[in-house]
């Protein structure tokens, strides 16, 4: 009997490690055909800030004569923000081996202290119906600086709760805390802003006491959110709580920064409006509301980027399609937007305000009723009609504020006499004529000029220059000094020629007569 069992023992392992290597050699990645290997050059648990991201780095092996396609893939780490690059590669004879690196970004509020993942890797032969070989690596992450953290039944400063019993424990804590801070909201509403306040109004410029005024009550709504808060960190509020009461505190303390940035935007419209001429004027009545109506939007948008960044939704994908959506707005309303920016431009730039008369390209007085955003508002001297003309129209032309530099404006008055006409008692009389009008002005720098300008057709031409006081005169005061002229040349028989032409008829029947 023994002799028999030592006998078939020997034969009995020699079939096993027979069977066990030809099975091998059907399996890729074993025995027969060395596999892949992922070799680990990195730390796989380590430690990181709140809101900080982490890195783990992998090469991948190409140890064998075989071509693998290798994908990756990451379980675990829930709602966290991860990346993985390069997810699927190839290892063939170009690409012996690959580096793969695992991102991870830790939110601002994050549900808990630690998290653990699973990387596979899944390698599938090239060219071969053999199976999938898979390898699994386990990462962890641990996360240090928790709001909240570490802080139950402890007092401000971090001192532990000295309260008797039965207010020794957490909830003691809760009521102490929140009577040191509702102590110091009042302190600060009641001494720190009104001692700032008289300290700013020592300074020259109102803006500093605008602001300290409007901070005031938000500084105090904001000591008294802080306080609540962390006071009620000291009951041991288990950190997915945290994460969802520090949410909602930072939304309330956006809210608070906004109502403060509009009001303080607003505040500084104000003390510009009334270094600008007050209520009355231009920019108060047209620019300031503008103005407002843009920072409204652009301060709500950018609250609301950071609200989606406080509630940890990706905002990059939102972005780029705002600013392809921008885009095609911009394109499609081309002609608004430049009259928008033309509008801008003269309401800064102010070549003319409201009650100005220009004078346009195409020769129309107008006067200035209103500039708006897009167009603005004219009205046509002569003809009585409302003109409106779009605001990048106006900034494209030559145009004359004829109120600029002041009301004064130069007139002229042609007028010709006969030939053989006494030029010194023409320009005599023409100087008679302009000498005492009351709308005109004779003095130095804007002294009248009489001219010989030409020898006409049929008369010796004149012209006269003259300054009048007032723009809209320049009508009225041209149409009297013509009568003057008429008058005066009469009675001193100066003779105002009209055109004349000689007309010779011929006659063609005397010519064959003769």
């Amino acid at each position: 009997m023994k002799s028999c069992g030592k006998s078939i023992f020997p034969k009995f392992i020699f079939v096993a490690v027979l069977g066990l290597l030809l099975f091998s050699l059907t399996l890729p990645g074993t025995l027969g055909e060395a596999s892949p290997v992922i070799g680990e050059d990195d730390e796989y648990s380590k430690t990181v800030e709140v809101g900080e991201s982490v890195s783990f780095n992998w090469t991948i092996y190409r140890n064998s004569s075989r071509s693998y396609a290798v994908n990756v893939k990451l379980d675990g780490f829930g709602d966290w923000s991860e990346k993985i690059q390069p997810n699927f590669f190839i290892l063939d004879d170009q690409q012996k081996h690959s580096i793969v690196t695992l991102t991870v970004q830790v939110p601002s509020f994050p549900e808990d202290k630690e998290k653990e993942g699973t990387l596979t890797f899944t390698f599938r032969q090239l060219n071969e119906s053999t199976p999938s070989y898979v390898m699994e690596k386990d990462v962890s992450v641990e996360v240090t600086g928790v709001p909240g953290a570490g802080e139950e039944n402890t007092i401000v400063g971090g001192f532990r709760n000295p309260l008797p019993a039965p207010l020794n424990g957490p909830e003691g804590a809760f009521l102490l805390n929140l009577f040191i801070w509702f102590g110091i909201g009042l302190v600060s509403f009641l001494v720190v802003t009104p001692f700032l306040h008289g300290l700013t109004k020592k300074t020259e410029t109102d803006l500093d006491d605008i602001f300290v005024k409007l901070i005031r009550r938000p500084l105090l709504v904001l000591i008294f959110l802080y306080g609540f808060i962390h006071s009620l960190f000291k009951l041991g509020i288990q950190i997915q709580i945290q994460a969802g009461i520090y949410k909602i505190y930072y939304l309330l303390i956006l809210g608070v920064g906004i109502y403060v940035s509009y009001r303080l935007f607003d505040a500084v419209l104000d003390e510009i409006s009334i270094k600008r001429g007050g209520e009355t004027s231009t920019f108060a009545a047209v620019l300031k509301p503008v103005l407002e109506k843009i920072s409204v939007i652009v301060i709500l948008l950018g609250g609301a980027i950071i609200a989606l960044r406080i509630l940890g939704i990706e905002i990059t994908p939102l972005l780029a399609g705002a600013g392809v959506m921008g885009l095609v707005i911009a394109f499609a309303a081309q002609d608004t937007l430049s009259n928008f920016f033309s509008g801008m431009h003269l309401l800064l730039d102010r070549p003319f305000i409201p009650g100005d008369v220009l004078l346009l390209e195409s020769g129309e007085y107008c006067r200035v009723k209103e500039v708006g955003i897009r167009s603005t508002r004219l009205y046509n001297i002569r003809e009585h009609e409302m003109v409106i003309l779009p605001n990048n129209n106006l900034a494209n032309q030559k145009i004359m504020n004829l109120a600029e530099p002041d009301k004064k404006m130069r007139v002229a008055v042609e007028v010709g006499v006969a030939y053989g006409s006494d030029i010194e008692k023409v320009k005599e009389i023409l100087h008679e004529v302009i000498q005492d009008h009351d709308d005109i002005i004779d003095e130095e720098g804007f002294e009248p000029f009489i001219g010989f300008t030409e020898f006409g057709d049929s008369a010796l031409n004149f012209k006269l220059r003259f300054w009048v006081d007032d723009y809209m005169k320049q009508w009225a005061v041209a149409s009297t000094i013509r009568e003057r002229i008429n008058r005066e040349f009469k009675e001193a028989e100066v003779t105002i020629p009209f055109p004349q032409r000689t007309v010779w008829m011929k006659d063609e029947k005397d010519d064959t007569s003769s």
